[in-house]
């Protein structure tokens, strides 16, 4: 099995950069909003299993440290949304690996380590994760993997500030529906596109899989502020083999549909509850989302 480095593959083709540019890999360096709470109660459970917050609160300050960055509270809140999605598909993959048999040993792991090419990640952790997504996907054969579907149209603006995306947004939520978003001194108006859950999750695209038609959403970027303006969105059944998403170029993207389509399922079957504090949960794009915004 040839075995690349997490972190190595390009995150989206050219032709997505337009609105949803960012990074996967600068995500996860966000720490957490909250990382000055001290209660000790659970970011998350995952069946009878608890994502505690103290667990989420180390592993984003170590990356905060790593990143040597004051970060924004946008960028605190994201962070903290992030890594309780990163341990809640952990969990879930994990049960999918135990109800199916499949086990990942420390000696693949450490041979899968070896033999990777290319930068990226050295994190045992995540090397697991991606061979028992692997042997998951390559255990399922030649029958398709069903699972719900989501597209969602937008277009929107990028602004210099917030206060200019706050202005921004509330002409758009003003205006009648599908008027034209008004191009500003310092706003540069966004060509209308679809994602669905083959997008990796990241700052610009957060809780856009989650959002309404009419929402208006403000998520930060490394160039300014994106207002994301949702014209449509459609729930639909779907279905994807195996090869097509273990061929996929990016493995960023591998992982994000793999997961996606392998896990609603089991986490439908076992339930997920998400502290209020990190989020809402959205159980099709298995991802912590913002909190709706009010209007």
């Amino acid at each position: 099995m040839r075995t690349r480095s997490p972190g190595s593959a390009h995150v989206r083709p050219a032709r997505r950069r337009r609105l949803l540019l960012g990074s996967f890999v600068a995500a996860t360096v966000m720490l957490t909003g909250t990382a000055c709470a001290t209660s000790a109660t659970s970011a998350a459970v995952v069946g009878d299993v608890t994502i505690s917050e103290q667990s989420i609160f180390d592993r984003t300050a170590q990356a905060s440290a790593q990143a040597g960055q004051q970060l924004t509270v946008d960028q605190l809140a994201f962070g903290n949304r992030l890594f309780t999605t990163q341990d809640i598909r952990s969990t879930l993959l994990e049960e999918a690996a135990r109800q199916r048999g499949v086990v990942v040993t420390d000696a693949q792991v450490n041979a899968a380590m070896a033999g990777a090419t290319g930068g990226g990640t050295r994190d045992p952790r995540s090397y697991r994760e991606l061979l028992l997504l692997e042997a998951l996907l390559s255990g399922q054969g030649s029958e398709p993997i069903s699972y719900t579907n989501v597209k969602v149209t937008v277009d929107g603006a990028r602004t210099s500030t917030r206060d200019q995306a706050v202005e921004v947004r509330r002409a758009i939520l003003a205006a009648p529906a599908g008027a034209p978003v008004a191009a500003a001194s310092g706003v540069v108006p966004l060509q209308s596109e679809t994602v669905d859950l083959s997008a990796v999750p990241d700052q610009l695209i957060d809780g856009v899989l989650s959002a309404r038609p009419g929402d208006v959403l403000i998520n930060p970027g490394s160039d300014g502020f994106y207002v994301i303006r949702v014209t449509g969105r459609a729930e639909e059944p779907a279905q994807v083999s195996a090869t097509t998403i273990l061929g996929a170029q990016s493995l960023a993207v591998q992982r994000q549909l793999g997961e996606v389509a392998l896990l609603q399922r089991y986490a439908d079957q076992v339930g997920v509850t998400v502290n209020p504090r990190m989020g809402v949960w959205d159980p099709v794009a298995l991802q912590v989302v913002p909190t709706p915004t009010a209007s």
